[in-house]
């Protein structure tokens, strides 16, 4: 074990913006032909801009990928400021402004979506997540009809009155229910997780008194009104969005991302017809957009430069877009490697990553104003690699608002 520490880094990446207008000029079309599973990966992170052309903002990160998994969000905000450059605090603020809304949506998880994407994406999905959560709901004592609408009819009316924290509605509801239950905490978040659903309520301000800063408010002080969409156009719009985002990427894996069906994604695939495209790896049909491969994928000016920083070393959360998305042909583990080594948990860290392999986990920590990361490796890393990763942990920290950070490599 060794224990390290390294001076600040200045800025987390000053030369994305110029190397992405510079990439920008002589954009064409080619057909993909002959990619393997490093170019896979390397176009992934691409056009998850996490390298190459950044997103404008933090708003814009999110809207790129129509939503973001947030249940950890310190690193959810450090997922959106790596496609920035920018800092994670960018991130907390553009939330608390209500730009960003932090609620259940596609899934019964927790996600960052814009605030203009957030009633219509919740009126496509959410019937099937509600469905889905019945028997659950039946054990919790919320699904007879006029039960749980006297229950919905107490939290409006608290909320109504001003942002909540999960504790404040906790007050409340144990005048209602048995505060000793065991089961008094999961029946309150379902609660509200069928409010959010939908669409009653959603996040509010950041209040640093509510588990990670959450508060819940009344979604029409925070949504703007839209009119309802066609189904088929929603539709659409997820597939394009998704896959233009998160190419190459099977349709089982946009499948098991928003719960629609095999017939309304592949229905969207024709819909969208020469807007779409895919490519053959190992054997396995991937699709992505058309426009945003045009324009970053390989061919484009700036996809070799891009590709070089793709192959370095990368802390990436458990449930960043990238690592968590691709079920099919994912990140392999580095050779040699041990699986074990590499397992991460569900929050405070993830994968590490190195030459577009799995390298090992990595963790952090913040304890009496010290930020500290452990990185864990698989297997033996060359010089090069360790001196990388530790640069990319004071970028962790740098994001996070710390001069820098300790590292604990073993």
């Amino acid at each position: 074990m060794v224990l390290v520490r390294r001076p600040r880094r200045r800025s987390v990446e000053p030369d994305r913006r110029s190397a992405a207008r510079r990439g920008a000029r002589g954009r064409r079309r080619t057909p993909l032909t002959g990619m393997d599973r490093r170019e896979l990966w390397a176009t992934r992170l691409v056009l998850q801009q996490l390298v190459g052309d950044p997103a404008e903002d933090p708003v814009s990160a999110v809207a790129s990928s129509l939503a973001v998994q947030s249940q950890d969000v310190p690193l959810a905000h450090d997922s959106l400021a790596q496609r920035t450059g920018g800092t994670a605090a960018q991130a907390a603020d553009a939330l608390n402004a209500g730009h960003i809304i932090r609620t259940h949506v596609l899934r019964p998880t927790w996600h960052h979506v814009a605030a203009a994407d957030a009633r219509w994406l919740l009126a496509l999905t959410s019937p099937k997540v509600l469905s889905g959560m019945r028997a659950r709901h039946r054990q919790l004592g919320l699904d007879e009809p006029g039960t749980l609408a006297a229950e919905l009819d107490v939290l409006l009316a608290e909320v109504a009155a001003g942002p909540r924290t999960r504790a404040d509605l906790g007050v409340v509801f144990a005048r209602r229910w048995e505060r000793q239950d065991a089961l008094f905490w999961q029946r309150l978040s379902h609660l509200c997780m069928i409010a959010e659903l939908e669409a009653q309520i959603c996040s509010g301000p950041v209040d640093p008194a509510g588990l990670n800063g959450h508060t819940y408010v009344l979604a029409e002080t925070r949504l703007p009104a839209t009119p309802p969409r066609p189904r088929d156009e929603a539709i659409a719009d997820v597939v394009e969005r998704f896959f233009a985002s998160h190419g190459p990427v099977a349709v089982r894996d946009l499948q098991r991302w928003t719960r629609l069906t095999l017939g309304e994604i592949r229905g969207a695939i024709a819909t969208l017809g020469p807007r779409l495209d895919s490519v053959k790896v190992a054997d396995q049909t991937l699709w992505f957009g058309a426009d945003a491969m045009a324009a970053r994928g390989p061919g484009s000016a700036g996809f070799a430069a891009a590709r070089r920083r793709a192959e370095g070393a990368w802390l990436l959360s458990t449930f960043d877009e990238a690592p968590l998305t691709h079920t099919t042909l994912p990140l392999p583990l580095v050779p040699g490697g041990v699986a074990s080594a590499a397992k991460y948990g569900e929050s405070g860290g993830g994968p590490m990553v190195w030459d577009l392999h799995v390298a090992g986990a990595w963790k952090r920590t913040l304890a009496k104003g010290r930020f500290t990361v452990r990185l864990i490796a698989a297997g033996p890393l060359p010089d090069a690699a360790k001196a990388a990763l530790v640069d990319q942990a004071q970028a962790l920290a740098y994001r996070a608002g710390f001069a820098d950070a300790d590292m604990v490599i073993t």
